[in-house]
């Protein structure tokens, strides 16, 4: 059985931004597109063509660890993984090389599967068939809860669209990455780039949902991005984002 699988890129204009370097959006769309090739071929996709899938899988949270970005025309190479469970999590993980070699990017998924029958999640351990190879415990960092901003910045409102919604009628989970990343100004990328990213997915946004997001920071380097309805009730998202020096 395939437990790694790796796909190899050379990096598009599309994917670049001004610097020419990858953005995390273009990261994002290569490591979705790996993880569903990946759950194809481990045999728990639930997404297969003419069949009605008991199962869908859910990303709950994510975190992104990026040491360099590699450029326009650079060969890369990202690698997937099991990373075993963590509570009712089914843990993913993703390694990001670049062309001579060097592990430049690390990404911890965690994702719930969930039974569309009683729309709960199904537990990890114990698991039989195909998912028994994630019926080990995950070892690496755990993912948390993400703490609120002590210094608020700004707000804007944001609606969901058809181009962002995803085969479940939800907001595709890389849109949530770019209304996060959307909430920094251009001029902080003229000398920094993103080191960290996790981002914390709470409640689904449904298509012409209103979301009102939040920045805010603790350090200079240290955002706190979060969506929340309109009325304040419902938080859709949190992310904390960590810059570094070029």
């Amino acid at each position: 059985m395939l437990l790694r699988l790796r796909e190899e890129h050379k990096i598009e204009f599309g994917e670049i931004d001004f610097n020419e370097k990858l953005t995390i959006n273009g990261l994002v769309y290569y490591m979705q597109q790996l993880a569903a090739n990946h759950a194809i071929k481990l045999g728990f996709s639930y997404y297969k063509n003419g069949e009605n899938p008991k199962y869908y899988w859910v990303l709950s949270r994510v975190k992104f660890e990026i040491k360099k970005y590699p450029k326009w025309q650079d060969q890369i190479a990202l690698e997937t993984y099991p990373g075993g469970y963590d509570r009712l999590f089914g843990v993913r993980l993703f390694d990001l090389f670049n062309e001579t070699g060097e592990c430049i990017a690390h990404i911890i998924g965690y994702y719930i599967l969930i039974d569309i029958e009683t729309n709960r999640p199904v537990r990890m351990k114990g698991a039989q068939g195909a998912l028994s190879i994630l019926d080990f415990p995950y070892q690496g960092e755990t993912l948390e809860k993400l703490p609120l901003p002590t210094q608020m910045i700004q707000e804007e409102i944001r609606k969901a669209r058809y181009s962002e919604i995803d085969v479940n009628k939800h907001m595709n989970n890389a849109c949530y990455v770019k209304w996060v990343v959307d909430m920094i100004a251009l001029e902080d990328f003229e000398t920094k780039e993103i080191g960290s990213l996790q981002l914390n997915y709470n409640t689904s946004i449904t298509y012409n949902t209103e979301v009102k997001v939040h920045i805010g920071m603790n350090t200079p380097d240290e955002y706190l991005i979060y969506g929340t309805s309109i009325d304040g009730q419902i938080n859709y998202f949190s992310a904390q984002v960590v810059m570094s020096n070029k």
